[in-house]
């Protein structure tokens, strides 16, 4: 397997992201298009939405770019981080606004933009942009990202807190938090009300109903993310959500898309569906979040990833030592590619030694699964309790024999 099939198996959720900058090139913001024209925007994409659908997609899209701009330039902080960076220009206009600014993705997102993004930006620009390969889930990451950022951080995330199940939200807010309290700051979402961009912005467009967008939206990430989205606070109310992030110990305060939405490029023709969508945007919340202390906590030291097989005839065995994430499930996958021979029917996994395991990981698991002939072959030994949890929340302990 290529490392670019490895990167889309473990997760293929950034093929969405290409969605995103295909949409927006057609806006007619200059640096998405130039950006598109060296990108490989090839996904497997619907043939048959309805054109208001793709219309409504698009002037969202471009919504949630220039309010993203407008928030960080605003926002005081010296340091802008985009997590997830997608394929958007962000970090053009970012460094040409003077600020430093680090574009955090998956490793294949990353591998991809960064070289197109430098060949587009100016020498000042380039000496401004940072991008790195990260999971959200895995403070290291960040940390190491993020080690030579200098003075306030504002945190810009769009779209991503809802791909996550219960205890990968629990480590991403705290990893969030943490970075906070190191380097002050903010955190600036408007994830809660993801679904409900796309539904306000098709009603506001058509004057019809916007349920079908949130049927679609969830549908569609559901079947992109190629395993089940489970119930969090993101999906719940949002006097839940607000309690869960209260609970960790975040103060909110909202902003509107109304308040910082511009006249957009895509509307230009159109006064009128501007007049009504910026009256519909107001239903749209952005979270400002600040941390309630800027005392630093003590991190626990996570075990290096180490990963090592064993063939035993027909059998398969495998050990898995410290956290199998985005950064590290290739390595997984791959040692399972190069090991797994034709004969193969039998795979037990040692999980003795195994901290913390993401959707990146469970998917990985998953594929070495549905190699075998017989399904129920396919073992996983000794998880530790906080493993345990995250498979039986993700429901992949009824889907897999556990010993």
């Amino acid at each position: 397997m290529e490392r670019k099939e490895l990167l889309f198996a473990v997760n293929p959720v950034f093929a969405t992201a290409k969605g995103c900058l295909g949409l927006l090139s057609h806006t007619g913001i200059k640096e998405a298009a130039d950006l598109a024209k060296v990108i490989d925007l090839t996904v497997p994409r619907s043939s048959d939405t309805p054109f208001e659908i793709i219309r409504a997609y698009m002037v969202s899209n471009e919504a949630r770019y220039h309010i993203g701009n407008k928030m960080a330039e605003q926002s005081g902080c010296d340091v802008v981080i985009d997590l997830p960076c997608g394929y958007v220009p962000r970090g053009l206009a970012i460094s040409k606004a003077g600020k430093q600014f680090y574009g955090l993705d998956l490793p294949a997102v990353v591998e991809e933009l960064e070289p197109a993004i430098r060949g587009l930006a100016s020498k000042e620009q380039n000496e401004l942009m940072h991008y790195h390969a990260v999971d959200a889930t895995n403070l290291d990451s960040l940390k190491e990202a993020l080690k030579d950022a200098s003075g306030k951080i504002c945190i810009l995330m769009d779209g991503l807190l809802g791909y996550f199940n219960k205890p990968e939200l629990d480590t991403v807010c705290h990893n969030i938090r943490e970075l906070l309290k190191e380097h002050g700051g903010m955190w600036i979402t408007a994830d809660k009300y993801s679904k409900e961009l796309g539904a306000v912005t098709f009603s506001a467009l058509t004057d019809s109903d916007g349920e079908i967008v949130k049927e679609m939206m969830e549908k569609g990430g559901t079947r992109v993310a190629d395993i089940p989205i489970n119930h969090t606070v993101m999906q719940g109310s949002v006097p839940e959500a607000k309690k869960y992030f209260a609970d960790l110990g975040f103060e909110i305060k909202e902003v509107t898309y109304k308040e910082v939405l511009p006249d957009l490029m895509s509307l230009k023709d159109q006064p009128e569906d501007m007049d009504k969508l910026r009256k519909a945007y107001d239903d749209i919340i952005l979270w400002v979040m600040t941390v309630k202390s800027c005392k630093k906590t003590d991190t626990e030291n996570t075990k290096k990833f180490d990963v090592n097989f064993r063939t035993d005839g027909d059998q398969l065995q495998c050990g898995i030592a410290g956290r199998l994430d985005t950064i590290t499930a290739p390595e997984l996958l791959s040692g399972f590619e190069a090991h797994k021979g034709t004969d193969l029917n039998e795979i037990i996994v040692d999980l003795t030694d195994t901290e913390y395991i993401s959707s990146a990981g469970l998917r990985v698991l998953l594929i070495m699964c549905k190699s075998l002939p017989d399904k129920n072959r396919f073992h996983l030994k000794n998880p530790s309790k906080d493993v345990l949890e995250i498979l039986n929340v993700t429901g992949f302990a009824d889907m897999l024999n556990i010993d």
